[in-house]
C-alpha cells in the first residue's frame, strides 16, 4: 500500500507540476488582459493520447483506430498485485452500469511492462475482466512514446522486501494509477482517480455519450 500511495502522489505531482509550470509560463508571456486558462484546457494540450502499439491478437493498432468511440485508458501491467486488477474491475463495472451506452466506450489497457506482457499474456489477462477490454503492448520505445502522450509515469521497482531491482530476477512496476477518459476524437476529456467508484465514473460519462 505504501508503494501505491507513492505512485499516486507522483502522478498527482506530475500533473499538477506540469499544469502549474505551463500556467506560469503562459502568465509571463501573455498580456494580463488574457483570461486565465483552466487546468483542463492545459491538460487537453499536454495529453495528446497518440500511440502505435499491438493488441492482444498481435494486430498493429494506433489511437486513430478508435476514433468515433469514447475511450477509457489505463496504464498498468499483468503482474500488478493490486491497483491494476482493481481498476480494470472498476472499468468493467462502469461498462455494465452504462448498459446499451457502453457500446460507445472502448476500454483500453496499455502495459508498462512489455518485456513480460506479450500479446498472448495480455489476451488471457484482459479476458478475465471484460470481453470488450483490449490489451495493448509493443516495444519498449513504443510504450515510452504512448506513456509520454498521456503524461503517464512508470518505472521498474524492486519487489517488497528488496532494496534494489534484481536484474536477473522478478520485479514490480511503479506507475501512474489514473484512468483517462478520451473523447471520440482522441482528445483528453478527464482523468479519474483510483478512489473514484464505478458509479461515480459512469454518472460522469453517461451524459457525455448523449452529445
Amino acid at each position: 500500500m505504501r508503494k501505491i500511495r507513492i505512485v499516486l502522489w507522483l502522478a498527482v505531482a506530475t500533473v499538477v507540476g506540469l499544469t502549474a509550470g505551463y500556467m506560469a509560463l503562459r502568465t509571463g508571456d501573455e498580456p494580463q488582459s488574457q483570461p486565465a486558462r483552466s487546468a483542463g484546457d492545459v491538460a487537453r494540450e499536454l495529453i495528446t493520447g497518440e500511440f502505435s502499439l499491438v493488441d492482444q491478437t498481435g494486430r498493429p493498432v494506433t489511437d486513430k483506430d478508435f476514433d468515433g468511440s469514447w475511450r477509457l485508458v489505463f496504464f498498468g501491467y499483468t503482474h500488478c498485485p493490486d491497483i491494476c486488477p482493481t481498476t480494470l474491475s472498476t472499468m468493467a463495472l462502469v461498462l455494465d452500469l452504462l448498459g446499451d451506452d457502453a457500446a460507445k466506450v472502448q476500454p483500453l489497457f496499455i502495459t508498462v511492462d512489455p518485456a513480460r506482457d506479450t500479446p498472448a499474456v495480455l489476451a488471457d489477462y484482459v479476458a478475465a475482466f471484460h470481453p470488450r477490454l483490449i490489451g495493448l503492448t509493443g516495444s519498449a520505445e513504443q510504450i515510452a512514446t504512448a506513456a509520454k502522450a498521456y503524461r503517464a509515469y512508470y518505472s521498474k521497482a524492486p519487489l517488497p522486501g528488496q532494496e534494489t531491482v534484481d536484474p536477473d530476477g522478478d520485479y514490480a512496476m511503479d506507475h501512474t494509477a489514473y484512468l483517462y477518459l478520451m473523447n471520440p476524437h482522441g482528445r483528453y476529456a478527464k482523468v479519474f482517480a483510483p478512489t473514484d467508484t464505478a458509479e461515480k465514473i459512469a454518472a460522469d460519462i453517461r451524459p457525455r455519450l448523449q452529445d
